[in-house]
């Protein structure tokens, strides 16, 4: 085996690890021909095809699977190494490209971008809008604070926090609408979503009851959903620790108490494999340490 044998065989892990040509091209800053070739020069070395591949299908073949497990492994612990002398270095310098839903940024992230920035004068931060994975390789992210689990291949994730919700609505809504006596009513009741959850799994009596969400309104923001429902367009599900300050206003009133709702996740994401710099593992890192008590954040949006 030569270097360009394993040039060659470390573009075919990255571009299995990434899912594809294009998002392996985005994720190193290599054009997609050029790993298209790194692949078939690597099959033509070996006589054996490794990937099946076409304009909407890139999979694995059984000789592929086994080269990818077998050496994968050996380029992950290079990465390891490499990071380690990396984080050695004194200054931190680059940019960290962040995603995460809105509030996190208004009343989170963005406190700690400026005093690790402030901290950190080499380092650029931005941040962009988004509460899911789905544009993680496109954008080329380093961190995704997300609030359903991903299903993205080939990315860690880490629970930020979990915190109970509860069904809300304003008192306008109520005096217009009524209160629901059960969790079947809800169908009947004008619904706020705040995300693209097909429906909420609500516990009453002992019974686990799943309500199709068919919103009169939604909207990717947490912020704007509770001005909708303040504004008595409908019942919406907020976490317990923001619901709570609309409540001590008379702002909002709580809907079915005696209804157990599902409990509310953060995580943080990052990608499986890969040198992450020693630059995104201290904005990490500083996001942990902030996080340690979740509650502090969530009671802010209702201030």
């Amino acid at each position: 085996m030569n270097a360009k044998d394993i040039a060659n065989l470390h573009w075919f892990c990255q571009s299995v690890q990434s899912g594809g040509f294009a998002a392996a091209s985005l994720q190193n800053k290599v054009s997609a021909p050029t790993l298209s070739r790194a692949v078939a020069h690597l099959e033509d070395k070996l006589g054996e095809k490794l990937i099946h591949r076409n304009a909407k299908q890139f999979q694995l073949t059984a000789a592929g699977e086994e080269y990818y497990q077998r050496f994968s492994g050996i380029f992950g612990q290079l990465d390891e190494q490499w990071q380690l002398l990396n984080n050695s270095q004194p200054m931190l310098t680059g940019d960290i490209h962040v995603s995460c839903p809105e509030p996190f940024a208004d009343y989170f992230l963005q406190k700690i971008a400026i005093s690790f920035m402030q901290q950190h004068p080499g380092v650029n931060v931005h941040i962009t809008f988004a509460s899911d994975t789905q544009r993680f390789f496109e954008d080329q992210i380093d961190l995704a604070v997300v609030t359903t689990p991903t299903q993205t291949p080939h990315l860690v994730q880490r629970r930020l926090f979990e915190s109970p919700l509860s069904l809300a609505a304003s008192p306008s809504y109520i005096s217009t609408f009524g209160q629901p006596d059960s969790v079947e009513q809800l169908q009947q009741h004008h619904l706020l979503a705040v995300n693209t959850m097909p429906y909420w799994e609500l516990k009453q009596d002992n019974r686990l009851l799943k309500v199709p969400v068919k919103p009169k309104y939604s909207v990717n923001s947490l912020r704007l959903t509770i001005q909708a429902a303040k504004a008595g367009v409908g019942i919406c599900l907020l976490p317990s620790a923001v619901l709570d300050e609309f409540v001590k206003k008379g702002e909002l009133v709580v809907i079915l108490p005696e209804v157990h709702c599902p409990s509310g996740n953060a995580y943080i994401v990052w990608v499986d494999r890969k040198l992450i710099s020693a630059r995104v593992v201290a904005f990490r890192d500083s996001i942990f340490k902030h996080m340690e008590n979740p509650n502090e954040f969530l009671s802010s949006i209702g201030q």
